[in-house]
């Protein structure tokens, strides 16, 4: 069967370290089937004088610390460096691996014999911990031609540098040299070496390092004796088998929980059916969580992304790559997230802009993906976007608040990248905010952001702060603002507001005119309340022929009785204002008062 491409990698390297190091069990080393009672006999006499772990007995761990501790007390010069020594070979004998590195590191040995005894307890330190001896391993005491587990410090050196030659040569004989070890040690070593037998394609044994596996409970009913079943079922080809172990050892919490995980997803990934794909989904989700940190994590992520992607769901693809590199910055897989995450949130954006995604499960979306891809140049654009969409559907408050997440993000970016910010974007999205906030009712706020503005120097972008501005103030009723603020080419809403502005300050004609002039340039847009003000503005400035083409033009209005009203009141000469005539001030004051009533009270009745 054709081995993964990381075996093939591992099997490729160290051809002449592994050839100058190989070795084979000696020949009275124990069996394999009393690999079990040896790791529970007493100490033998052939005691190995740099390191000999077995002769501590398991059950006398804090009887033989105490003395040890007790021995510190009287102890002096060599005696001392003794006891730290044998304090440090009696936590490696319970795989205490911390704690004995701790020891060896706080003690320098200068006589040969200490020296060489503290080298081979810090290189097995080293070595039952996954790294590398910490010189050459050809140097070690563990590598003594006379040591007869001098093979399994090999093979655990060949694991953690990648040697594969060497890894071959010696694995056999580390299997037997277990029994030179003690129990919690054995106990480490098991997993490692029943890997490193699976992955080397070494069936027989990896049957016989999972089958010792069943003299711990505790590792046999594990997650993990469960994945290193399936993934000795799958090497060997049987998959429906390796798919019941992995399913089993998924439902844990642990490390090889994790890569069962892993490996349910790439089972699913190679066969492609849908319901593989929506099963192995299923089991990365449940377990996302549960493991962190390290390469494991990342490739879970890496792998459920794929999962989602495969099974039509992007949207839930964006937030696992948004994870991933959060999680793991500058890392190939979180650059490989990178490409696919653009191009992903792009559609998904324009989906929404379009509005062939709802607009509650896009903001839904958008808020999951803020905290992951807030650093994104372009995400500041996707947040412009998504206020556009609510601002056109009529969420103003959305839109606002979207708009001023996406000036935070520009501003941020460049705070980070050090780049300058461009003036013109940050006018862009401050007119937008302004908009959205007017269209909201929140006109002092508007007014606020428009002033922070001030005058652009693009006229283009200047004409449409100034006309925002002036419809603005006109909602706030501030008449002297908008007759100040100079908009270049108005629209129906400038010259309504600009003409309302003039009629409440009393300006009659220049009223008259800009209502005249908004009926003229945009006639669509003049309505029966500006023809309302247009008359009563015309009467005021005395302007009857302007008066008389309102009612012309509205021969309709005349059947409300309102309108009525006004016409006449208005049409009719006004009452002479003479000097110490009160009563044709009172009918002159009475007339104005009931015409803007009529008006204001119904608003034209039209």
């Amino acid at each position: 069967m054709k081995k993964p491409a990381a075996v093939v990698a591992l099997l490729a390297g160290g051809v002449a370290a592994g050839v100058a190091l190989a070795s084979s069990a000696p020949s009275d080393a124990p069996a394999l089937s009393d690999l079990g009672q040896a790791a529970r006999q007493s100490p033998g006499a052939a005691r190995q004088s740099d390191m000999d772990l077995r002769r501590w007995p398991l059950d006398g761990f804090h009887r033989e610390l105490t003395r040890r501790i007790d021995a510190l007390s009287s102890a002096h010069g060599p005696e001392r460096l003794a006891v730290f020594l044998d304090m440090a070979e009696l936590y490696l004998s319970q795989a205490l691996l911390y704690e004995a590195g701790s020891v060896l590191d706080g003690v320098e040995p200068e006589a040969a014999g200490d020296a060489r005894r503290w080298r081979a307890m810090r290189d097995a330190a080293l070595l039952l911990s996954g790294q590398p001896a910490s010189e050459d391993i050809k140097t070690s005491p563990l590598a003594a031609l006379s040591r007869p587990d001098r093979s399994l410090w090999l093979t655990l050196q060949a694991v953690a540098v990648g040697d594969s030659v060497m890894l071959r040569n010696n694995l056999a004989g580390a299997l037997e040299a277990l029994a030179y070890q003690t129990r919690p040690v054995v106990r480490v070593l098991l997993p490692i070496l029943a890997e490193a037998a699976v992955e080397t394609g070494e069936a027989r044994l990896a049957d016989q390092a999972v089958a010792l596996l069943e003299g711990f409970p505790d590792l046999s009913s594990a997650p993990v004796g469960s994945y290193l079943r399936g993934r000795a079922a799958l090497v060997q080809g049987r998959a429906k088998t390796a798919l019941e172990h992995y399913f089993l050892a998924s439902d844990g919490w642990d490390l090889y929980a994790a890569r069962s995980r892993l490996a349910l997803a790439d089972m699913a990934l190679k066969d492609g059916g849908r319901g593989a794909l929506l099963a192995a989904r299923d089991v990365l989700e449940y377990g996302v969580g549960a493991w962190r940190g390290d390469r494991y994590e990342r490739e879970l992520l890496r792998r459920l992304a794929g999962l989602y992607t495969a099974t039509g769901d992007p949207l839930s693809a964006l937030v696992a790559r948004g994870k991933l590199m959060l999680r793991f910055p500058g890392t190939e897989a979180a650059e490989e997230a990178a490409t696919l995450a653009r191009a992903d949130m792009a559609s998904v954006y324009q989906d929404g802009a379009a509005g062939r995604l709802s607009l509650s499960k896009w903001v839904t979306l958008h808020m999951e993906l803020v905290p992951l891809y807030r650093f994104f140049p372009e995400f500041a654009q996707h947040s412009e976007i998504l206020a556009d969409r609510a601002l056109e559907l009529g969420g103003t408050d959305l839109a606002a608040g979207e708009y001023r997440r996406a000036l935070a993000l520009v501003q941020e970016l460049a705070t980070v990248s050090g780049t300058t910010v461009d003036e013109g974007h940050l006018i862009g999205l401050r007119l937008k905010l302004a908009r959205a906030l007017s269209g909201g009712g929140q006109y002092a706020e508007a007014r606020t952001v428009l002033e922070r503005i001030g005058a652009p120097e693009d006229p283009a972008q200047r004409r449409r702060v100034n006309a925002l501005k002036a419809s603005v103030l006109a909602s706030l009723g501030d008449n002297e603002g908008v007759l100040r603020t100079h908009v270049a080419a108005p629209d129906a809403g400038n010259l309504r507001d600009l003409a309302l502005a003039l009629w409440q300050e009393g300006t009659w004609t220049e009223a008259t005119r800009f209502y005249t002039k908004l009926w003229v340039n945009f006639p669509d847009a003049f309505t029966a309340r500006d023809a309302s003000y247009l008359l009563l503005a015309a009467r005021r400035a005395g302007d009857v022929r302007a008066a008389s083409e309102v009612v012309a033009a509205f021969p309709d209005l005349t059947d409300s009785v309102a309108w009525v009203e006004i016409a006449e009141s208005l049409l009719n000469p006004p009452a002479p204002l003479v000097p110490l005539s009160r009563d044709a001030a009172d009918t002159r004051l009475e007339s104005a008062k009931r015409a803007v009533g009529t008006i204001n009270a119904a608003d034209t009745g039209l």
